[in-house]
């Protein structure tokens, strides 16, 4: 009862083994009482001391039959329910509604466990899952659950089969690390979600020198036993890291572990660590693109974390290009195609970028960021069915992973097929229907489609969220608008969002508030000032009039952009 019930409530692993010591304590006890004593109307009794006419065993037996069997039957129905009834939550859809089948060439990567005493090798841990599941993310005809999917079960004791049914896997890889003062202890063993079997596994046991040697070798064996197309030796040659510095690699994992932690201090860390890992290693080109990463992000003002640099933006688009270039250089064939993809975007040479990750596509057709890169900029040039096409790739390879649910959402609303986007949205909060992110997706989606009613049901549920931040105040605000009840609307807007320091919350609530004008006046400073690539970040939305900045127009009508007329927001206030 205990390993059935325990998971469904997030009990810690602890709570288990202690109900399994409290039987072993327990039984030998019960074992003696039952043998030396007898339970009689007048208490407990030596059985010498009861006669055989006056036993009640028999009726006592009986009553303990029934009891037995009575318990029995209540724990096979409480398991028919738990299968199919909590089962129903994590069957996942296609694009019309059958349910998807789980290809056998499909993994996640759980967070490996730090076994230090102390827990001071967690980032550790963390980078080397990253690396794991970004290499096997390279392999073309294996399906990867991504990064926020599986780190999702981070430090909770939750069943294999639980977990592989829920993210639509096959196969989840699970291990652990432990260090000395010279070696690192790791182990790693790949299992069968169906039935549990272990299909390989392994204890590293060797010197900190050898960790990307480990690291590749965990990566390829995995690979391999799960008999991916792609030919052994290539398969090696595509896992390399990328570097041969221990340190410098060590310095990356730890980058990688706190890039994606949400906090800005933290986030600044990340990216001392990956200057230090560029120093340690100038030609380690993952690591050139990471510290890239971090100023594409200052270029991204609707972007969390895009204000920590008071650089100038001419300053901040020098630093993304020295380490992209770098990162170039240094990179393998396949992986150039990627960077080089990324700098283009950013110097809005847009059809070459589009062209460039079109070709990575076809190398490494499972990376979920470069689709939907391909989508935004088809989305950009007003290429919306192209945009479509690799929406519906995306949702191929979703799996059940939840961030890979949020953005097929939102490629379909910047797809502008706002009826399929309102039937992905159901689909998806039936299988994540307490997921704040894809509530907040699905709300957008089915004001979008015109299901006011069904959006307001989901609103109501987004009003308590503590996640979204000032986006908890934008929901709330476009529910506001598609009720017609402007005033309120417009009281959100003062007592929430004005004081914010998010620019692109702000430029919503006045697209929604029907403020074109104040919307164009927010944003103009871009314009003016050349930060061109800040500006495009707002192409995606339907509703962005781009003819009203003559800089971008130029930029678009050079890229064959066919745009089009912008789309009113049809639930927008005083409509």
């Amino acid at each position: 009862m205990a390993s059935s019930v325990f998971p469904i409530f997030d009990f810690p692993e602890w709570t288990s083994q202690f109900v399994i010591i409290l039987v072993i304590i327990g039984f030998p006890i019960a074992l003696i009482i039952a043998w030396a004593f007898e339970l009689t109307p007048e208490g407990l009794k030596k059985s010498e001391e009861v006669e055989t006419d006056e036993s009640i065993t028999p009726k006592t037996g009986k009553k303990l039959n029934t009891i037995i069997i009575a318990s029995l039957s209540l724990l096979i129905v409480f398991l028919l329910a738990e299968r199919i009834f909590f089962a129903e939550s994590t069957i996942g859809y296609d694009s019309d509604g059958p349910v998807l089948a789980v290809s056998d060439k499909s993994i996640a990567v759980l967070p490996f466990d730090d076994f230090n005493v102390g827990g001071d090798q967690e980032y550790f841990a963390d980078g080397l899952t990253e690396e794991i599941l970004n290499s096997l993310a390279k392999t073309p005809d294996l399906l990867v659950a991504s990064r926020t999917s599986s780190f999702q079960y981070k430090n909770k004791n939750i069943d294999i089969t639980r977990i592989a049914d829920t993210l639509g896997v096959a196969h989840v890889l699970e291990g652990s690390v432990r260090s000395s003062a010279e070696k690192y202890r790791i182990t790693a063993q790949l299992i069968r979600a169906s039935d549990g079997f272990h299909l390989w596994s392994q204890t590293y046991d060797q010197p900190k020198a050898d960790i990307i040697d480990i690291q590749e070798d965990i990566a390829f064996r995995i690979a391999s036993a799960l008999e991916t197309a792609m030919d052994p030796e290539a398969l090696k040659n595509m896992l390399k890291a990328g570097t041969s510095s221990i340190e410098a690699y060590t310095k990356y994992l730890e980058g990688l572990s706190l890039f994606y932690s949400g906090d800005l201090e933290t986030l600044t860390k990340s990216y001392t660590l990956f200057e230090e890992a560029r120093e340690l290693d100038p030609s380690f080109s993952e690591a050139h693109f990471s510290a890239a990463g971090f100023w594409l992000r200052q270029l991204s003002p609707s972007t969390m974390g895009s204000d920590i640099s008071d650089k100038s933006y001419s300053d901040k688009l020098q630093l993304f290009n020295e380490r992209i270039e770098q990162a170039i250089q240094h990179a393998a064939e396949t992986d150039k195609l990627k960077y080089q993809a990324l700098q283009a975007e950013v110097n809005l040479q847009i059809r070459k970028s589009i062209s460039l990750a079109s070709q990575y596509v076809k190398e490494r057709p499972n990376d979920i960021d470069n689709l939907w890169r391909l989508i935004n900029l088809n989305v950009y040039l007003g290429e919306y069915e192209k945009a479509l096409e690799y929406n519906n790739q995306l949702e191929g390879i979703a799996l059940e992973n939840v961030s890979s649910y949020i953005l097929v959402i939102s490629g379909h609303v910047w797809s502008k097929d706002f009826e399929k986007a309102s039937k992905f949205s159901r689909k998806a909060v039936e299988i994540f229907p307490y997921n704040e992110g894809v509530l907040y997706q699905a709300h957008r989606a089915l004001l979008w489609g015109g299901y006011y009613d069904e959006a307001r049901t989901i609103a109501s549920k987004l009003s308590s969220t503590t996640q979204l931040g000032e986006n908890k105040w934008i929901a709330a605000l476009r529910q506001a608008c598609a009720d017609n009840e402007t005033d309120k609307a417009i009281q959100i807007y003062n007592e929430y969002i004005v004081s914010g320091g998010d620019i692109g919350v702000k430029l919503l609530s006045l697209y929604l508030l029907d403020g074109h004008n104040e919307a164009y006046t927010l944003i103009e400073p871009f314009h003016e000032n050349d930060e061109l690539y800040s500006l495009a970040s707002f192409l995606y939305y339907p509703y962005f009039d781009a003819r009203k900045f003559p800089k971008m127009q130029e930029i678009l009508a050079r890229e064959q952009a066919k745009r089009g007329e912008p789309v009113e927001i049809p639930f927008r206030c005083g409509r």
